[in-house]
């Protein structure tokens, strides 16, 4: 029965080709958008290395200095008591806020204040932002650097090519040593497989390669680097400046998602018990974790509210992707209630002959679902064509964009779903026809 089914499916496909073109056109092209999307965000959220543990993260990305001042608001209200005006205040207490600085964190703070979260399984602090211009052979090589410590190597997993990460000891003793990826090391030595040993030379320090690692294929800016450098090694200003702002940054590990909570709370809490030495200048200090959603999402939305920032762009994402998706299948029901209605003569004369309304609804259900899937192979076709070109183009240099089962499996999903919703109203209405109706209409 389902053999006759599909190649029933794959008759009505030829016999209206301009419907059909336009059926295959519309899935395809929806699916081929869908699975683009789902491939970034498989890229930036997926267990992919070197964040494989991300849903365990606690970000610490700013501090915020605030001179907070008490403000008194004062309210009157006005009633007529015996025909005469009366008047009463009150006053409650609030505060202003008359100066605020935003900044990460100076390497001194993170060290002395927050070392020793116990909540935490483990953590790392570390310092991004920082290039290198370098020139070799008459060839200029902007080289982006990050300030790690040993703890980074535990926390993110990258993969090591070549060599060691550097040690603890490496850190205590500021150890010029280096850890670069397959990419610099073709661009600065011409060769990836003779980097070890050899010496990198940026700024005024000359470091000696230890390690080499696959670059990290995502946009989050405290593990996509060139090259990766103990923090003691950093300019000795920054390493001693007593100050709360600098250039840090830090990762706390859970040893389970639900310890996520205690971790922002504990850090939270020892941020704010700590006084600054100058409270004329400021006299709050306060700082806002975030798990890896909220801390995308305060990119986009305000900062002071992660988590509400994180439902806002939930939201918003979702409700066009459900109008993404909505949109093509209601053409698609209507297209399909077109072509089926033509059909009558066939189900007024397949009824004739005792076949049931469930049957004639299986089918047509049946062979939208074979048509959907059969637009749904073309737009995967697509999708690998697109993510090859948008890779080979380097369109998006940080992240590289995969097929793979995950997305696969979205896309078979997505391509039953669309076969299913798509075909079982206009399925429904044409299996509920009665025989009389189909003889007025003189179908038969």
């Amino acid at each position: 029965m389902l053999t006759n089914y599909f190649k029933l499916a794959l008759k009505v496909l030829g016999r209206n080709k301009f419907f059909t073109a336009i059926s295959l056109f519309g899935i395809s092209f929806t699916l081929l958008i869908l699975m683009l999307i789902t491939a970034i965000y498989d890229a930036e959220f997926g267990t992919n290395a070197p964040l494989t543990d991300k849903d365990r993260m606690v970000f610490l990305g700013s501090l915020k200095l605030e001179l907070v001042n008490p403000d008194t608001i004062w309210t009157i209200d006005s009633t007529q008591m015996d025909g005469q005006m009366a008047y009463d205040s009150t006053y409650t207490i609030g505060e202003n806020v008359s100066s605020t600085s935003i900044s990460q964190f100076s390497y001194d703070f993170v060290t002395k204040h927050l070392d020793d979260v116990e909540t935490s399984d483990n953590h790392t602090f570390f310092s991004g932002g920082h290039s290198f211009d370098v020139f070799l052979d008459n060839r200029k090589l902007t080289i982006e650097a990050l300030y790690v410590d040993d703890r980074y190597w535990q926390l993110f997993d990258f993969y090591f090519q070549e060599g060691d990460p550097f040690t603890s000891g490496h850190v205590r003793d500021a150890t010029p040593v280096a850890v670069i990826t397959s990419d610099l090391a073709n661009r600065y030595f011409g060769d990836s497989n003779d980097a070890l040993g050899k010496e990198i030379e940026l700024g005024s320090r000359r470091y000696r390669v230890i390690g080499m690692v696959e670059q990290a294929r995502t946009t989050s800016d405290f593990v996509s680097s060139d090259v990766y450098l103990p923090v003691t090694t950093m300019d000795a200003r920054d390493l001693e400046d007593t100050g709360f702002h600098g250039s840090m940054a830090g990762v706390y590990l859970a040893a389970d998602r639900a310890d996520i909570p205690l971790i922002k709370e504990e850090v939270a809490n020892k941020v704010s018990s700590v006084t600054y030495p100058n409270p004329e200048d400021y006299n709050r200090v306060s700082t806002i974790p975030m798990n890896i959603g909220e801390m995308y999402a305060s990119m986009i939305i305000d900062q002071n509210d992660p988590e509400g920032g994180l439902f806002f762009v939930r939201l918003v994402f979702g409700v066009l992707l459900l109008f993404f998706v909505l949109l093509p299948t209601l053409n698609l029901i209507n297209m399909n209630l077109s072509r089926i209605m033509e059909r009558e003569a066939e189900i007024g004369v397949r009824k004739a002959f005792g076949a049931h309304s469930g049957t004639i609804l299986y089918q047509f259900v049946f062979e939208n679902v074979i048509i959907t899937f059969i637009g749904g192979v073309i737009g995967m076709v697509l999708a690998m064509l697109v993510l090859y070109l948008i890779n080979d183009s380097e369109i998006l240099p940080q992240l590289i964009l995969r097929f793979n089962g995950t997305v696969f499996l979205y896309s078979i999903v997505i391509c039953l779903l669309f076969g299913i919703i798509s075909g079982l109203l206009p399925a429904w209405k044409v299996s509920r026809l009665q025989i009389a109706d189909v003889l007025k209409s003189n179908q038969l």
